[in-house]
């Protein structure tokens, strides 16, 4: 319920503004992006099951995979928690990348339509290359596995500065970041950490 009516308040703040920027900007936000901590891993095994629409490959995880992921030296593995002055969104995006030599293999990359067009995804993306540079990696790859429901993501990687390597007829498609001059993104989100929550 108090998500709801967060939910009406931003929306009357939203029709008080002209510029899209202005209004991310009024509304305050931060954001905690970390590992898959245990407090969150109930949350984020019941994202990867149930976002379909900003979820790049749908790939579905039970609890004990997202444990394993977590403590597993092979992957890179964040999840973000994205609060603004009207309330607390919670756990809202997820990334599980495999380490592949000097390049990061995107096994799973999603969000919660709750918080579509806030920025969200180009935070996580400035954490995610922050912590790739400290494993030595170089290259994102980027995958998009098309399902019913997804579609509104099919160009994602192309509206954040990923390159196209290929596209398939059944439109899936293949893309990657070098990251070694990568600049950061998110212009609107204070990053915190969350030893600074209440």
């Amino acid at each position: 319920m108090e998500m709801y009516a967060a939910n009406i308040q931003r929306a009357a703040q939203r029709k008080s503004f002209e510029n899209y920027k202005d209004y991310l900007s009024s509304l305050e936000m931060s954001a905690v992006i970390c590992g898959f901590k245990p407090v969150y891993r109930q949350r984020i095994t019941q994202l990867t099951n149930k976002s379909n629409q900003f979820n790049l490959t749908t790939r579905r995880y039970n609890e004990n995979e997202i444990h394993e992921v977590s403590v597993s030296h092979n992957h890179i593995c964040l999840c973000g928690r994205l609060l603004d002055k009207f309330g607390d969104n919670g756990i809202v995006s997820v990334f599980i990348g495999r380490i592949n030599g000097n390049a990061l293999d995107m096994e799973l990359w999603l969000m919660s339509c709750r918080v579509l067009k806030r920025d969200m995804e180009l935070a996580m993306l400035d954490e995610l290359v922050k912590e790739a540079k400290l494993a030595g990696i170089s290259r994102i790859n980027g995958y998009y596995y098309k399902t019913i429901k997804n579609s509104m993501v099919s160009e994602f990687y192309s509206s954040i500065g990923f390159e196209l390597n290929k596209r398939l007829e059944n439109g899936d498609s293949v893309w990657h970041l070098d990251i070694s001059d990568y600049e950061n993104k998110n212009k609107v989100i204070k990053i915190i950490e969350k030893e600074n929550l209440t």
